[in-house]
């Protein structure tokens, strides 16, 4: 029994690093498109139970770090995680997506570049649907995206397509 327990713990942490190294090297192509550099590492896989993956991202020429709240700022933060998760779109199986508020914390350059990934990912995957919920506008729209902006006007809210 330890030793089919030992083959399948083998076969699970072999499975999962070919998997998180393709989406790690996605990863990393979306992070260069800002500037930035990192991969995705796997941890602790010698307990099932306390696996888990870190993220590490460098901004602005710095080497990469564990993302967390004290070496990266808000805005950096919710870059590094709405690129990973544009990383991992692909492994997902979920007919329906859906994100809020992902730029909030970003600077309006940064704001631009993850929504224009975002856009084209909905673009390119037509059986997929995704509601993303953000406090900004969106400015370019290409591909069959359809984008509903709902605004408070004087105490009401008004309802816009846009796309």
């Amino acid at each position: 029994t330890m030793e089919e327990i030992e083959e399948r713990r083998r076969k699970w942490r072999e499975t999962l690093e070919s998997i998180l190294d393709a989406v790690s090297q996605t990863y990393r192509g979306f992070l260069a498109k800002i500037e930035a550099t990192g991969r995705v590492r796997l941890v602790n896989t010698e307990d099932i139970e306390e696996a888990g993956l870190e993220l590490l991202v460098g901004f602005r020429g710095a080497e990469p770090q564990v993302l967390d709240a004290y070496t990266q700022s808000g805005g950096e933060r919710s870059v590094a995680t709405m690129l990973f998760l544009l990383a991992l779109q692909q492994y997902l199986r979920s007919p329906l997506r859906a994100v809020d508020e992902f730029d909030v914390h970003m600077d309006p350059r940064n704001r631009e570049v993850i929504s224009e990934m975002l856009l084209k990912q909905m673009a390119n995957t037509k059986d997929i649907q995704y509601v993303t919920i953000t406090p900004g506008q969106i400015s370019t729209i290409e591909g069959d995206v359809h984008v509903i902006t709902v605004q408070s006007v004087s105490g009401r809210s008004e309802v816009m397509v846009v796309g």
